[in-house]
């Protein structure tokens, strides 16, 4: 049985129940997208190489909008409103760590990411 804010989080999302895994896998799956984009990021910081940086930066950024553009504003209350305000947080440091080279924006992220994702994991093993 799903709790109270297992509801809500999965209320906060609108487009993702028809795929064929549950909505609460697909949206595990996008966080864990990130973090590989986000790792694939650090490395290419650290090699130099300008860009795979950009292209990973990039992946990782889409991830998070296509997130934000499922939101359902509506039925999901204060959790989405939580949410758009993460979300809009990482793309506003994703786009800085991309634009100014600024690998410490990157880090900023992930333990934004590896919370939500974290959170995610344990929706998805409650069966949801």
């Amino acid at each position: 049985m799903q709790s109270a804010a297992a509801r809500s989080a999965l209320n906060a999302y609108k487009q993702v129940g028809a795929q064929s895994a549950s909505p609460n896998r697909l949206v595990l799956m996008a966080f864990d997208g990130i973090l590989e984009y986000m790792a694939r990021a650090e490395r290419a910081f650290a090699a130099g190489d300008l860009a795979a940086k950009a292209q990973a930066i990039l992946g990782a950024s889409q991830l998070v909008e296509h997130l934000l553009g499922s939101l359902d504003r509506e039925r999901g209350g204060e959790i989405a409103a939580n949410l758009e305000s993460l979300y809009n947080f990482l793309l506003i440091f994703l786009g800085k760590a991309n634009i100014f080279d600024d690998p410490e924006a990157l880090k900023a992220c992930k333990p934004v990411v590896q919370n939500l994702r974290d959170a995610w994991a344990v929706l998805a093993n409650q069966g949801g």
